[in-house]
């Protein structure tokens, strides 16, 4: 009992201390920490709209007809139909699906199947970016370092740019992976598939975007 007695006591001591020193605060005192606040109000404000400047100075918002170009090339590009086959041969490879069959006849439907879900993705991404004002194109990064180009990689593939720069969650990537994967699985799939498998090749096709925007920057541009 004691104990919890001394406890009580130096809890109420050091409240009234606290207290104490409060109210000791001189008028000037509180004038300067408000000044010191302010300063350091402004320079956080100063230094973040340098930091865009910085990010956005060099970013040119591309024209109508560069936004349709890479339209096209993502839709039916060299590099476009020759990532189709590779995924068309992969599913071969699984049997995926497997009412699909092997063969010549197999692959083309599983061709046409890729090709076709990539032209909705596109599609939807490329309508959505023209109605929004937004870009969702890859560039690389011009930044130095490996850690700076990682995270602006990583970030373009679930962000658009807006007109001055600026980087916003990509609702048109996001709808563009989702639509195409969900429609193939609603329509041309067989029947045992659903909208939940629709779901879970969206979210493979953009996790497997991230990994692209990786080999671009660092390896390989197109």
């Amino acid at each position: 009992m004691t104990g919890v007695k001394r406890a009580v006591g130096v809890l109420v001591l050091m409240v009234v201390a606290a207290f104490s020193v409060s109210s000791q605060e001189t008028p000037q005192s509180q004038t300067t920490q408000s000044q010191a606040k302010q300063s350091q109000t402004t320079n956080s404000q100063t230094t973040q709209q340098t930091t865009n400047q910085v990010t956005n100075s060099d970013y040119v918002f591309p024209t109508p007809r560069e936004r349709f170009n890479r339209y096209v090339k993502s839709t039916v590009g060299p590099t476009r139909l020759a990532w189709t086959a590779a995924s068309a041969g992969i599913n071969q490879w699984t049997d995926t699906p497997e009412e699909w069959g092997q063969g010549a006849k197999g692959y083309g439907r599983r061709f046409a199947s890729s090709l076709g879900e990539n032209a909705i993705n596109q599609t939807v991404t490329y309508g959505l970016d023209s109605a929004m004002g937004l870009d969702t194109g890859f560039k690389r990064s011009k930044r130095e370092g490996f850690f700076p180009r990682l995270k602006d990689a990583l970030l373009q593939n679930v962000t658009s740019r807006t007109k001055s720069g600026d980087r916003v969650i990509s609702v048109p990537r996001l709808a563009g992976v989702y639509t195409g994967a969900l429609i193939s699985r609603e329509t041309w799939y067989p029947e045992r598939y659903n909208y939940k498998d629709g779901l879970r090749s969206g979210t493979k096709n953009l996790l497997t975007g991230f990994g692209i925007n990786l080999v671009r920057e660092f390896v390989i541009n197109w």
